[in-house]
């Protein structure tokens, strides 16, 4: 009977959980509807470009989206259970809340286990999968730029002019190099071409035949010298900075040498170990939800106004303001950064295990109100402002 029952449950999450993965996944992509519109129509990119770019992007979105549908799942499941009185039945056969409960802290593995994939090698995958992507659009949008007898000035400190362009690459080159910290220099070359580096994204000019003219700003004294290969470093326009890992884009061994390479330095490593951290935090946060919305879900509210997935959204916003205010402390230093990352699990872990204790008692819990108020004052809010919003032009 209870393995029936535990099955029974598995399949009802499962079925909620699916639904809200696929539905949020959909309108965080909505949202890069534009940007994906623009690759296409404004760059020529093909649907090969597009695939990979939406691939890259979904590790981005999993991260928040599968700890949000599980409680969402949860919270649904439970919420259905409860009013079709199936709960009551379940209990009254002699099954506890912690009998019922089982099959969701399997559930509760599952997609922790998935999520902490994402957040240490999908997250930093498909950031730095989609820098690459950009990184060649605008590369090539730069080599197509580039036309005869004309002066390019794109190019940040870099004023480039090329008299002829073949096949094999560019013939009668000069470049007008005006950099910070290194003067100004004058190159002539016979020929040369772009060669762009995938590994660092960063984009090469390899010249050949030539000649380097320059002055020194202290002395004024003038130098020349010649070579027969020499190596521009250009910075790809529209491309931002390219080269270097950002944070979101580093594995779990990266960040741990960043964070030593940062302390060598005397700098503060506040920020790189709260991103660290945040890593864990995520999957940590679905045992969370797992005590909070087992009893919150089987709890009888008032009115149909705070629906499970409601009810979920009132619970991911608290512990997002908890969480994001905490990380802002830490990041100024002004608490530990550890306590910056972990104190929402800290607040909300034991209150997630006395809601629970208070429900497998049979014992009112007191913050479905607070809920179904706090959800009701929210959606209020956004309606006023939606309204206020409505009649600007």
């Amino acid at each position: 009977m209870p393995r029936l029952i535990s099955v029974y449950i598995f399949k009802e999450i499962t079925a909620s959980f699916v639904l809200c993965v696929v539905v949020l996944t959909l309108t965080g992509l909505l949202s890069k509807v534009l940007k994906i519109i623009d690759l296409a129509v404004n760059h020529g990119i093909g649907l090969k470009f597009i695939g990979l770019f939406i691939v890259s992007l979904l590790p981005t979105f999993l991260i928040y989206v599968l700890p949000i549908s599980f409680l969402v799942a949860v919270m649904t499941a439970f919420t259905r259970l409860s009013s079709d009185s199936e709960i009551t039945a379940m209990k009254a056969s002699g099954l506890s809340l912690v009998t019922l409960t089982r099959p969701v802290f399997a559930f509760a593995v599952i997609v922790s286990a998935m999520t902490l994939f994402f957040t240490l090698y999908g997250f930093p995958w498909g950031n730095h999968n989609i820098k690459k992507l950009l990184f060649e659009v605008a590369r090539t949008k730069t080599s197509a730029a580039i036309e005869e007898k004309t002066f390019y000035d794109r190019f940040k400190g870099v004023v480039l002019y090329v008299d002829r362009i073949g096949a094999d690459g560019m013939e009668g080159i000069f470049i007008l190099e005006e950099r910070l910290g290194r003067g100004k220099n004058l190159i002539f070359a016979e020929s040369g071409a772009f060669v762009p580096s995938p590994e660092d994204l960063s984009l090469y000019m390899t010249l050949r035949n030539g000649t380097i003219h320059g002055r020194d700003e202290e002395s004024g004294t003038y130098h020349m010298v010649g070579f027969d290969t020499y190596t521009v470093e250009l910075e790809v326009p529209g491309g931002g900075s390219m080269s270097g890992r950002a944070n979101r884009e580093l594995y779990l061994t990266d960040f741990l040498e960043r964070i030593d390479e940062v302390a060598a330095r005397g700098e503060s490593t506040a920020p790189y170990v709260i991103d660290l951290h945040k890593r864990f935090t995520l999957p940590v946060s679905i045992f969370i939800f797992t005590f909070l919305g087992v009893p919150l879900g089987i709890q009888k509210v008032r009115s149909a106004r705070l629906t499970g997935f409601a009810a979920a959204f009132v619970l991911v916003f608290i512990y997002y303001v908890l969480s994001t205010s905490l990380e802002a402390l830490g990041e100024y230093e002004h608490i530990p950064p550890l306590l910056a990352i972990w104190g929402s699990t800290v607040i909300l872990f034991p209150a997630g295990l006395y809601v629970f204790y208070r429900a497998a008692k049979d014992s009112p819990l007191g913050v479905t109100d607070f809920l179904e108020s706090l959800g009701s004052t929210l959606a209020e809010r956004l309606a006023l402002r939606g309204g206020a919003g409505a009649g600007e032009p």
